[in-house]
């Protein structure tokens, strides 16, 4: 219950009461949540710099994946040179390494994960099915996209529900993003489970330089 308490604390941002919490029991810090990731790490996928901040201190040493999450180069070296098979290894979560690296923006990190033979066409083995490259669309990273899509990712990779990178990449309206990837052979008439396209994904959200983007490639 206490570990449940603490997680709320983070999602909420409460700093405040988190840092109240481990005052008085230092050790719940390094504890795992119900997801079996560390409070640093769920702090990082809240994206709250100032809970991560203060939280970075309780950990001595990282896991592969705080590491990658965080940009910390050296301790991913460290880890990956110790052990190759984490690099295709799945966090407790369902995440890889480069998924990580890739949804954090951690351009260094991915680009050594992928030199040292990460697979870039791993999807998580979790409900969400995505493919680092679904990440670092969902992030609009054209220099991400552009790596993982030099060592060969999937550009017609789906996600649950059927989502492609270029399905993100036009919900965003994200023309440079899109052009990237139609010119790398994305399908520009991918459906989702829903039977939407890139295009009316543009649309209801009133891209219109991306609709007509993706209409000159022929969608339709």
């Amino acid at each position: 219950m206490e570990m449940k308490k603490l997680a709320d604390f983070i999602r909420a941002g409460n700093l405040d009461t988190l840092a109240l919490e481990l005052i008085n029991n230092p050790s719940l810090a390094v504890q795992k949540t119900e997801q079996g990731i560390s409070l640093l790490q769920l702090a990082v996928y809240c994206r709250s710099e100032k809970v991560i901040e203060y939280l970075r201190p309780f950990y001595t040493e990282l896991n592969v994946f705080e590491a990658a999450s965080l940009g910390e180069l050296p301790t991913v070296e460290l880890k990956i040179k110790k052990d190759s098979r984490l690099l295709n290894t799945f966090a407790p979560d369902g995440f890889t390494a480069l998924g990580l690296a890739c949804f954090f923006d951690q351009y260094e990190v991915a680009d050594f994960l992928l030199r040292e033979g990460a697979d870039p066409n791993i999807a998580s083995n979790n409900s969400f099915k995505v493919a680092p490259i679904h990440s670092s669309c969902a992030i609009s990273s054209l220099a991400l996209t552009g790596l993982l899509l030099r060592y060969g990712a999937n550009v017609n990779a789906r996600q649950t529900l059927e989502v492609s990178p270029l399905h993100e990449a036009a919900h965003l309206g994200k023309n440079d993003l899109t052009q990237l990837l139609i010119n790398n052979g994305a399908d520009v008439n991918a459906r989702t489970e829903a039977g939407q396209t890139p295009l009316t994904m543009a649309l209801e959200k009133n891209f219109v330089e991306t609709a007509n983007l993706l209409r000159r490639y022929g969608a339709i």
